[in-house]
């Protein structure tokens, strides 16, 4: 009874009950602002491409405990995505360059990235584990590429590049020359038949 009088008739203990969404957090969109050196095989040839990317993850409170802890702590309000979106996409953008370095390690050319979304999801997990897993208990569900682009002095060095490998060799030479002959025979029917 003593110590309900000194604390002013209240309970001497402060109980608070947070909630968190445990759930997927989509529609995180992302995009490189500066463009991102990729390294990629064009044909016998190992060619450094410059790339920009983008488009969209989500990610999840795995670990409420962790977030609480570092992240919102003694909030007296609610804590919305909005304050941590600036945030995890600065550190994922910067996460980029490391995981498309080992995914090019792969062999996965620039042209194929948006067949290999889990592979850069998975690198992106090991790259941001410590910053998003441990220290704030995140982590990413899903992770899409909406377009890749190399800019445009590499694409015309690749396709450069990817004409003198077709020159070089005599039979993909005369199955391109095949191919052209083909087109030519076929575009000069159709006008015949418009005719």
């Amino acid at each position: 009874m003593g110590k309900r009088f000194t604390f002013g008739g209240d309970a001497p203990k402060n109980q608070r009950v947070y909630y968190f969404n445990t759930k997927e957090i989509m529609g995180n969109k992302y995009g490189t602002p500066q463009s991102i050196q990729f390294e990629t095989m064009v044909g016998p040839y190992l060619l450094n491409v410059n790339i920009r990317c983008f488009g969209e993850y989500s990610y999840r409170i795995a670990n409420p405990i962790l977030f609480y802890t570092n992240v919102c702590s003694n909030i007296d309000t609610v804590y919305e995505r909005s304050e941590i979106d600036s945030q995890l996409r600065s550190e994922l953008l910067t996460a980029l360059q490391p995981a498309f370095g080992r995914i090019a390690a792969k062999g996965i050319r620039y042209t194929q990235l948006i067949n290999y979304t889990k592979d850069i999801r998975n690198e992106l997990s090991e790259e941001l584990s410590e910053d998003w897993g441990r220290k704030r208990g995140i982590e990413i569900v899903s992770f899409g590429v909406s377009s890749v682009k190399a800019e445009e002095e590499d694409e015309r060095r690749i396709k450069e590049i990817q004409d003198s490998v077709i020159m070089s060799n005599p039979d993909m030479r005369a199955v391109r020359a095949a191919v052209w002959l083909d087109l030519l025979v076929w575009s000069r029917g159709q006008c015949g038949q418009v005719l």
